[in-house]
């Protein structure tokens, strides 16, 4: 009789436990729901991924289209030096300053000032990594290579993420194609400026040389002059200079003495030599290096490497004479589809365990609450 009491007991226990939780199930509902609520405003600002994306340089094929800018060899564009420039701006940071703050990774009303919202964009752009992959080599070793590069950041929005990865690509390119523009012109300006004062430095040599050939001309006169004079006031009309006539076992030689006075030449050889410099109308052929100088003038006013070379950076994309180039420049491949999402926390079954746990806390204050009422009903009735 005693165990079908017990069983009898046990049976009204239970039903009396169901009665109790279905009369305070606001109570648990409601401590469920602020378990909810907590672990949601928890969790709701707290990044939920590590994206990873790779910037790879170019292929050949991709890269093809800026070699023909160095095909004369004045301005050498290469995979590396893209790849270079391209992480260069990235490291500067800059540009992803602009991308939180454009599509609003963070939210400026979360803040109290402004100075304290610049400050966060600050720290968030410097937390997003720009990192050479590691690679193996053949020794076994570790080592980074710039041939392969990745952006790693954290976040709690795909979308927003590649919102920022696409700005970033799209802006670091245009500065990257700014640089190489603003390069290339200097580095035509200088060369222009070389030829140019080349040019100048001959067209100076060639006037001290014209200038050099009148003073030595009139200095010349002026002794040829004096010189036939001397020779005939002495009568010396012929070319009297000694020389030495000997014979010897293989033919005849003569020995001149040519520190005789000049003036022993004779007048008539002098002054017809006078009167053959005065009668020159063209000078330059008689101009000493003049030619040369000549020849070299003209060499580099004929250079066309210059125009040649704007010509072949003007068919590359990173030339601005065609609008359709903006469109076709990339330093790197940037593949943001590509980027991989790995979830740093499961928030769905985070909010899911966090509504168990607060209705079996509710649960929990119910029945003891109920338990503590009945109680003190009986003692009431003892």
């Amino acid at each position: 009789m005693s165990e079908v009491r017990s069983t009898y007991d046990d049976e009204i226990d239970l039903v009396g436990i169901f009665i109790a939780l279905w009369d305070g199930k606001w109570k648990i509902i409601g401590v469920a729901l602020v378990s909810l609520l907590s672990v949601y405003g928890l969790t709701s600002n707290a990044p939920n991924f590590t994206a990873t994306t790779k910037i790879n340089p170019l292929t050949t094929f991709e890269a093809e289209i800026y070699e023909q800018s160095n095909a004369i060899e004045f301005f050498g564009v290469t995979r590396s030096l893209l790849l270079n420039l391209y992480i260069e701006q990235l490291d500067e940071r800059t540009v992803f300053e602009q991308a939180i703050k454009k599509y609003k990774l963070l939210d400026v009303a979360n803040y109290g000032s402004e100075d304290d919202f610049d400050e966060a964009v600050s720290m968030f752009a410097s937390s997003i990594k720009v990192l050479p992959i590691y690679k193996e080599n053949n020794n076994g070793e570790i080592t980074p290579t710039m041939t392969n590069v990745i952006i790693e950041g954290v976040f709690d929005n795909e979308f927003k993420w590649k919102q920022l990865l696409y700005y970033v690509n799209l802006t670091t390119n245009q500065k990257v194609r700014n640089f190489l523009q603003e390069k290339f012109n200097n580095a035509v300006l200088i060369a222009t400026q070389k030829r140019d004062f080349k040019l100048e430095d001959i067209s100076v040599q060639i006037e001290n040389a014209l200038l050099d050939y009148e003073i030595n001309t009139t200095n010349r006169l002026a002794y040829l002059f004096e010189q036939a004079a001397i020779a005939r006031k002495l009568g010396v009309a012929k070319n009297t200079i000694e020389s030495q006539t000997f014979s010897t076992q293989n033919g005849m030689l003569t020995n001149v003495d040519t520190k005789s006075p000049f003036y022993l030449r004779g007048y008539e050889a002098i002054e017809k030599e006078i009167a053959l410099i005065q009668s020159r109308e063209e000078i330059k052929p008689f101009v000493d290096g003049l030619q040369d100088l000549q020849k070299e003038y003209r060499t580099l006013k004929q250079d066309m490497m210059v125009n040649r070379a704007e010509s072949l950076f003007a068919l590359t994309p990173i030339s601005s004479s065609n609008s359709k180039n903006k469109e076709n420049f990339s330093a790197v491949s940037f593949d943001v589809p590509s980027t991989n999402f790995v979830a740093l926390n499961n928030r769905i079954l985070m909010l899911v365990i966090a509504v168990l746990i607060g209705g079996i806390i509710g649960s929990i204050y119910v029945l003891i609450s109920n338990s503590i009422r009945k109680r003190k009903d009986k003692l009431i009735k003892a």
